[in-house]
């Protein structure tokens, strides 16, 4: 398997691992860069993946990112950007444009916003240089349900027209609240076993390792937990023996 998809099954089975790291780092701007490097040299031989979000893209940029993106290019560690993208077609592929050509290896994106003048062709962009789309179809936080919860007339939720969206347009993956394995499960009944389920709550947001892992998700993705700990290589450890 090639692409974004193939990259992360490469990167999970050299390392052992089904973590991907968000590095979503709070704190003075003096030292957050600095911890967020220290955190992922701590913890590289044991992750899959790594995500990073506005905690570190709004204050350093890009350019100011030159170290992460280093290190996990080095490391053919697979680099998300979680921009939750939801914006007209131009916008949207000015973004991607600068993300993939400064290393980034694939992007979050929000459905919402439709395919036409959207979202069509910032996929076909990002796969045809090498690069994943990953969908937001259902996230963690407890508000999800008043928003991916809702459902359409007819009773469809809107989760799962997200779900049905990412097969349809050929995303690479999505975003499940590891928090619900029942979701977890339909989604996976949605997107079939070519689409990777990526899955973030898992800690500070209440998710527990042990019941995710019986669940149909190929990935989680944790911060907090990691992050914010005195010994993250330790946290690290401790999360994927459970």
């Amino acid at each position: 398997m090639t692409g974004f998809k193939g990259m992360m099954e490469a990167s999970a089975a050299e390392r052992r691992s089904k973590v991907v790291l968000a590095l979503d780092l709070w704190g003075p701007y003096d030292s957050r860069l600095a911890r967020a490097e220290a955190v992922l040299q701590a913890t590289m031989d044991g992750i899959a993946g790594v995500k990073v979000n506005q905690h570190l893209l709004l204050p350093y940029g890009l350019q100011g990112l030159k170290g992460v993106i280093d290190t996990c290019r080095k490391e053919r560690l697979p680099l998300i950007a979680d921009l939750k993208l939801n914006d007209i077609e131009a916008t949207n592929l000015n973004a991607v444009e600068s993300l993939i050509d400064f290393g980034f290896n694939a992007v979050i994106v929000n459905p919402f916003v439709g395919r036409d003048e959207g979202l069509g062709k910032v996929v076909e962009w990002v796969h045809s240089r090498g690069g994943g789309v990953i969908f937001l179809v259902y996230m963690s936080h407890a508000g999800s349900r008043e928003g991916f919860g809702l459902r359409l007339q007819g009773g469809e939720p809107v989760y799962r027209v997200f779900a049905e969206r990412a097969r349809g347009w050929g995303a690479d993956g999505v975003v499940v609240s590891a928090k619900s394995i029942e979701t977890i499960a339909e989604v996976r009944g949605v997107v079939g076993k070519d689409c990777l389920i990526l899955s973030p709550g898992i800690g500070a947001q209440g998710g527990k390792a042990d019941t995710w892992a019986t669940s149909q998700a190929d990935f989680m993705m944790v911060g907090r937990a990691i992050t914010e700990s005195d010994n993250p290589a330790g946290a690290l450890r401790s999360l994927t023996e459970r």
